[in-house]
């Protein structure tokens, strides 16, 4: 009869190499993902917005239990104090666990965005292969056509500014003048992201009134069967790419229109929703590299 030690193990083994298998594949396809510029600036993206998302919500915690600390403080004073009188004190905060870790998260978020920017830092080459594409192959309705040019001197001129705001913030850009313009480098280069998710925003919804012909691969057809002919969606994927693309644009415009402001704190979108709102272009982007390297 087997001892009970060796009939563990026997029913342990399939379960380890299941698990060392499975184990093995993950690990290998995440290698292939971050061979890939797509898998790792996607990654980056995804968590530094997971982490601006993580941050606020420390800073949240960490607001309320120190406004609880300064009431349970006057409470105690003002059982000391005589009718009338009235205590005026600076108390400094408390080191508290919640705020070492509301730090790190922060510091790591600055980290991982500093990574994420350096990725872009020649995506001017980017910008510039899809102009070339665009002048050759050209755009046949008009609409789509200005619109598309739109978003490519938006995405130059973002390009550009971000750049400069970059170095400037690393100190490859040196003195007074670069510093003072550090912020509205990046202020513009935010508006200028905005002005390219807004013309992409545009150029869906045009997309769609076309019921998706211009840009997913229908046949050009004479003006005169245009009014008998009926544009139909080219496939279910083609669609599902539309929708995709339209989630990853409407992801992008809280964070965009925050980074638009002079002063970020008078800006109506929360570090929780550029957070928030953020992670869906990172997660989808993510999702598109996974399956692509699988």
């Amino acid at each position: 009869m087997a001892s009970p030690t060796r009939a563990l193990m026997n029913n342990l083994k399939p379960f380890l190499a299941s698990t060392t298998h499975r184990t093995d594949i993950i690990l290998s396809h995440t290698s292939r993902l971050l061979s890939t510029t797509s898998g790792v600036n996607s990654l980056l993206t995804t968590l530094f917005f997971t982490l601006t998302f993580l941050h606020a919500q420390l800073t949240r915690l960490l607001s309320a239990r120190y406004e609880s600390l300064a009431l349970s403080i006057a409470s105690r004073a003002s059982e000391t104090l005589l009718p009338g009188e009235t205590l005026i004190a600076t108390i400094q905060p408390p080191h508290l666990t919640l705020a070492s870790w509301c730090a790190a998260v922060k510091a790591a978020g600055d980290t991982v965005e500093d990574g994420w920017i350096l990725m872009r830092l020649f995506g001017l080459f980017g910008v510039y292969s899809g102009a070339r594409k665009v002048y050759v192959e050209g755009k046949r309705d008009p609409v789509i056509k200005s619109l598309v040019w739109a978003k490519i001197l938006a995405r130059a001129g973002f390009q550009v500014l971000e750049n400069g705001a970059f170095l400037v913030r690393r100190g490859v850009l040196r003195g007074e003048k670069w510093t003072a313009r550090e912020r509205g480098l990046w202020v513009w280069s935010g508006r200028l992201w905005l002005a390219d998710t807004v013309l992409e925003l545009l150029r869906l919804a045009r997309v769609r009134q076309l019921k998706y012909n211009e840009d997913f691969g229908a046949e050009e057809v004479d003006e005169d069967e245009k009014d008998k002919k009926d544009f139909s969606i080219q496939s279910r994927a083609l669609e599902k790419r539309w929708w995709r693309s339209l989630y990853i644009n409407l992801g992008w415009l809280p964070p965009t229109f925050h980074l638009s402001f002079y002063d970020e704190e008078r800006s109506p979108v929360s570090e929780g929703w550029v957070g928030f709102s953020g992670m869906v272009p990172g997660l989808i982007a993510l999702q598109d590299a996974w399956r692509e390297t699988a």
